[in-house]
């Protein structure tokens, strides 16, 4: 079963020429010819998610909030809503005309729904791995994630998936507060990390809409569709 993503309102719950000796061009012009088929890696291209833009990826869900410095998740009603507001933020940031082998959160709930028994809950994975320091490229994923992205990505022709890892406020020595989006890129098939970033927006009073907004803002630039 292929997901679909569609377009969802903000108002929803929720990228000089030289001369050299006749052997000189016959060698460059052999290396050109070899390598011309390869697409690049793009790690190689840029450490930034934009060189992701024509690659089919899976936006996930959201996975932990917290508004308390130290408190690394929270079950509240409001830390619910406000993770359902930053996937439908994320969502609307992108646009009407987002990348378009990117699938977002609010599909990705709907087809795991149902697939129950097949796949892996998105809004439940196993991301204590990489909430600490932030991943680097070619680390590895925990071998519980790794099933769980698998399953995920199996409903789908995607290699790739977004997955925010949190979302927490963070007090400053200033006394202001800060809001704080770990977003980590992760290749399905080598179990690694590709690309990871921590999108911040300041003052944030609180985890609200206007919070949501801002980091959602923030990551559809570093997508490059803004």
């Amino acid at each position: 079963m292929k997901l679909k993503s569609g377009y969802f309102s903000r108002n929803l719950p929720m990228k000089r020429a030289f001369r050299a000796v006749p052997l000189l061009s016959l060698i460059l012009g052999a290396a050109c010819a070899s390598g011309g088929g390869s697409k690049p890696d793009p790690l190689s291209e840029a450490a930034t998610l934009a060189g992701y833009a024509g690659r089919a990826v899976l936006v996930l869900p959201v996975q932990q909030v917290s508004e308390n410095p130290g408190v690394s998740s929270s079950r509240s009603d409001q830390s619910l809503a406000f993770r359902e507001m930053m996937d439908y933020e994320i969502r609307f940031a992108f646009g009407e005309t987002p990348p378009a082998r990117w699938v977002f959160a609010p599909s990705i709930i709907a087809s795991s729904r149902r697939n129950i028994g097949v796949s892996a809950d998105p809004l439940k994975l196993a991301v204590e791995g990489l909430t600490e320091k932030l991943p680097e490229p070619e680390d590895p994923i925990s071998e519980t994630l790794r099933t769980q992205v698998r399953q995920i990505v199996a409903l789908t022709d995607a290699r790739y998936v977004l997955l925010p890892a949190y979302v927490r406020v963070f007090e400053r020595p200033n006394g202001t507060r800060r809001a704080t989006m770990r977003v980590v890129l992760i290749d399905a098939r080598l179990a690694q990390v590709r690309w990871a970033e921590d999108v911040s927006t300041e003052p944030a009073t609180a985890l609200n809409r206007s919070a949501a907004a801002a980091l959602a803002g923030r990551l559809a630039v570093m997508a490059g569709v803004r």
